[in-house]
């Protein structure tokens, strides 16, 4: 619904949409828009798999399971895998947590598989945009631009079930969510004299997120570890974190259901003074904003769990006795950065003469880091050892020690961005203008690359243990035998492997908690899950185009261009702490097993490093041709070469460092985001009105529009990896599928050749091209070497109007999207489908960019 008004407004003077508007405003002063969406959706229930413990388990009965169990079990009267309670007693927590919080059905089977029901999630989205311009005087406005939007969700948790609020098929949640965001900008311009005009613009935007799901029993009670087991928690809180049983076929999943809060918000001022002088246009202003940050997420103070199979050979069995292999807890994700950020520039649109203009500016772009609030962060210089906590292991440094401040990073001055272009239109070329440009470019490092930076000892510790390996006395031994390798469920921090004594929890994170200079750290482990180099800068590109356009008719014209860009010093995620494999592929205790890490005291030590680069270059060619005869028509071409070392370096979301972390060179290659051609059209063709051919043909086949947009470009990149690492990439010691394969000479890659049913059985690319990298080597094959199939997509739309009466209109659309239903193939990717020696391996088993048609129509009734 949209109202606006302008039109005579004297002082609390009722105006025509029944509101009232206070104020001496005077007569076409006053302009007000205001316009409200509302969006209602619905995801329906879906159907999931699970395995939770049956009712015979409960009563240790595990004869469903077909496999013979190792540890305290045995076969009695014929019936295998039976509990002996003189050996092991089933978990009490354990069984309460599954008798109240699993779900369990009439239909499940005896080794506990069975479906489950994750409820309807429901979005619920409320979008207001409002307009205000007031004139003050003749020389004077304000103008004010408002959007907000509110998006709020309900949990679909399921009491009894504390697995319905995660769908783990493609991981989704059911979370209570509730997200705001704000944007407000306030203008005045102030026109001083016809040739001098000055503006200020006051801005604000918020972004505000919260979500949880405070999972209920069957007793419809909050759930929560330290209900169950000996663990502490946030005062006040009780949430299920990460619960999950795997193995023998095994996959039940519950959490993460913590609260999470993110706020962001950015607020400043642009001033901007314009004068006119001769033929010259000058332009200068200063550019003022100040950004927070703030994340406060209590993942992981409530505790994960994992169950594996590992001890007995099924998860359920290892869960109902307590035997866990993964317990981890950690004092919570505490982040608060703020800082502010000032650029003057001033630039000079000068007229040389009538066909000529030349552009020159300035800007400077110093970088003032942002500050950690309680200077809560690290960084790692070898050999240096803190003053600030002297306990720390050699190498991790804190705000306050020699080379780091609260700012994490160095501030960096020399930021002097030219910016340069011209307009030409040559005189024996009437219809012909030349466009070039050349500039410098950077901006402020986004705050989402410090969410990790304070979740480090002391200030947010995370202790991640494991049960010991089965022994041959234990574990793989008959039956009767109880086992002792496990960590303890029902007390993980008695447990053999725990790193500390006793719980270290509390006290939990916070911004105001400051550590003491005497706090103790991990004797090896330690992990730097985020900082920025000591020499760490800004990302700079440099951008360049040249481009020719030529008037074919009053209406259509064509253009060509060339566009390029080099960027400099670009942020990549590093570990200085790779573990490599030794050569000889075999296990030296001595050296640190399999895999050695430099750094003895630390696990990875993730690093943003500034020493990456990228380019692009792109050959433009388009076409327009204004409407005319009912007919419009845009269509643009573009083929380009997009390279990078990497195409994102946020640790926030993903694992995105540097598969060799010791040669940049070796991750150059074809950027992720590289999209080497791609041809974009699309037309509006409205038909004729068919007025003069009687009121029954007009109403029925005149007046129809057509309108498309149809797509065809290259598929997405991909490498070949290797099916094992050779480096160890996290702090809990699991591999990262980071290698790349080594090609296999002599062999062509044959891309994209056969049937679309040969691509579904493996055979997109000759897998015989490639094998496993030799050890101690991060694979030889390049990167991104290969694309997806090409995409071709069309959308379509029909659309009528009728005049009901007079200010009434009636109008219908009906749409398509992939209209022709064209096939859309996916990298070979699947579940790791581009991973040398896996089961789908070149195989392509999902679908690409472009979603199976769709179609929708409406009508719309406006007056």
């Amino acid at each position: 619904a949209s109202d606006w008004f302008s039109h005579d407004v004297d002082p609390l003077k009722r105006n025509q949409f029944g509101g009232f508007v206070g104020g001496p405003i005077k007569k076409d002063k006053l302009f007000f828009f205001g316009n409200y969406q509302g969006t209602r959706l619905v995801t329906a229930a879906t159907n999931l798999q699970t395995n939770t413990p049956t009712t015979a388990m409960l009563s240790g009965d595990f004869s469903g399971i077909s496999s013979t169990l190792n540890g305290p079990f045995h076969t009695v009267g014929g019936k295998a895998n039976q509990l002996d309670t003189s050996v092991a007693s089933l978990n009490a927590a354990a069984v309460t947590i599954a008798k109240t919080g699993l779900p369990r059905s009439s239909s499940q089977a005896a080794d506990g598989s069975m479906t489950y029901q994750m409820a309807a999630t429901r979005n619920h989205v409320d979008e207001y945009t409002g307009k205000l311009d007031y004139t003050i005087s003749p020389s004077q406005t304000l103008s004010l631009r408002s959007f907000t939007d509110y998006m709020t969700a309900p949990s679909s948790d399921t009491p009894g079930n504390m697995l319905s609020v995660i769908n783990d098929v493609n991981w989704t949640y059911g979370l209570q969510e509730k997200m705001y965001y704000f944007n407000d900008v306030l203008t005045h311009t102030w026109t001083i004299n016809p040739t001098t005009v000055n503006a200020v613009s006051f801005f604000w935007n918020e972004q505000s997120a919260h979500n949880q799901a405070a999972v209920l029993d069957s007793n419809n009670q909050a759930m929560c570890l330290s209900r169950y087991i000996t663990v502490s928690e946030l005062t006040g809180q009780c949430y299920m974190e990460g619960f999950t049983i795997t193995g023998a076929g095994n996959n039940t999943r519950g959490g993460w259901t913590e609260p999470s809060q993110e706020v962001r918000n950015t607020f400043g001022v642009v001033d901007t003074f314009s004068k006119v002088e001769g033929r010259h246009s000058i332009e200068t202003g200063i550019n003022l904003m100040h950004q927070f940050a703030e994340e406060y997420t209590q993942y992981p103070t409530h505790p994960e769990v994992t169950f594996t199979g590992a001890y007995t050979g099924n998860g359920l069995a290892d869960f109902l006795l307590g035997y866990m292999h993964e317990f981890k807890q950690g004092g919570g994700e505490i982040a608060d950065i703020a800082g502010w950020q000032f650029a003057p520039f001033v630039q000079d649109d000068w007229r040389v003469n009538s066909n000529l203009t030349l552009n020159v500016g300035l800007r400077w772009d110093p970088n003032f880091a942002p500050t950690s609030k309680g200077g809560r962060g690290a960084a790692f210089v070898p050999g240096q050892q803190s003053q600030i906590f002297p306990n720390a292991p050699v190498g991790l440094i804190f705000p306050g020690d020699d080379g780091m401040k609260a700012t994490l990073m160095p501030d960096s001055m020399g930021y002097w961005e030219p910016r340069l272009g011209l307009a030409w239109q040559p005189k024996q070329l009437a219809h012909t203008v030349v466009h070039a440009g050349f500039g410098l470019f950077t901006g402020p490092l986004e705050y989402s690359s410090y969410n990790h930076a304070a979740d480090i000892a002391p200030f947010s510790p995370t202790y991640d243990f494991y049960g010991n390996s089965c022994s041959s006395a234990g574990c793989s031994a008959a039956a009767d035998k109880a086992i002792t390798d496990a960590l303890n469920f029902s007390a993980p921090w008695s447990s053999n492997n725990s790193p500390v004594s006793s719980s270290p929890f509390p006290p939990f994170a916070s911004v105001s908690y400051k550590p003491s200079a005497s706090a103790t750290f991990s004797s090896s482990g330690t992990t730097l899950p985020q900082s920025f180099a000591r020499d760490f800068k800004l990302g700079i590109t440099q951008s360049w185009n040249l481009s020719v356009e030529q008037q074919l008719t009053p209406a259509m014209m064509v253009r060509v261009a060339y566009v390029g860009s080099e960027s400099y010093h670009q942020s990549v995620a590093v570990d200085r702490n790779a573990a490599v494999k030794n050569s000889s592929g075999t296990y030296n205790s001595a050296a640190g097993g399999y895999f050695a890490r430099p750094y003895s005291a630390f696990g990875q030590i993730l690093e943003n490093k500034s020493n990456a680069t990228a380019s692009y270059n792109s050959l433009q060619l388009s076409f327009e041709r204004h409407m005319s005869h009912g007919l419009q028509v845009q269509s643009s071409f573009t083929w380009s070469k997009n390279i990078d070392v990497a195409s994102t370096s946020n640790v926030s979301y993903g694992s995105p460092y540097l598969g060799n972390p010791f040669n940049m060179k070796w991750n150059r290659g074809d950027s992720t985001m590289s999209v080497p051609w791609n041809w974009v059209t699309n037309f509006i063709y409205q038909g004729p009105g068919l007025k003069s051919k009687g009121k029954l043909l007009e109403e029925t086949l005149g007046g129809w529009q057509v309108s498309s947009i149809l797509t065809w470009q290259s598929g997405n990149p991909f490498s070949i990896f290797a099916s094992g690492s050779d480096w160890g990439e996290n702090d809990s010691g699991s591999m990262q599928y980071l290698d790349r394969a080594d090609v296999v000479p002599g062999q062509k890659l044959n891309v994209g050749k056969g049937s679309h049913w040969d691509w579904a059985n493996g055979k997109y690319f000759n897998t015989a091209a490639f094998t496993n990298n030799a050890a101690g080597t991060f694979g030889n094959s390049g990167k991104n070497i290969m694309f997806s199939p090409r995409e071709f997509g069309m959308d379509a739309a029909i659309m009528k109007s009728w005049i009901l009466v007079s200010g009434m209109k009636l109008q219908f659309r009906w749409e398509a999207f992939n209209a022709t239903n064209h096939p859309s193939f996916a990298t070979p990717a699947g579940v790791y489908g581009n991973t040398y020696g896996w089961g789908n391996f070149g195989k392509i088993g999902t679908v690409g960019n472009i979603a199976p048609r769709v179609m929708q129509g409406a009508l719309k009734l406006t007056f």
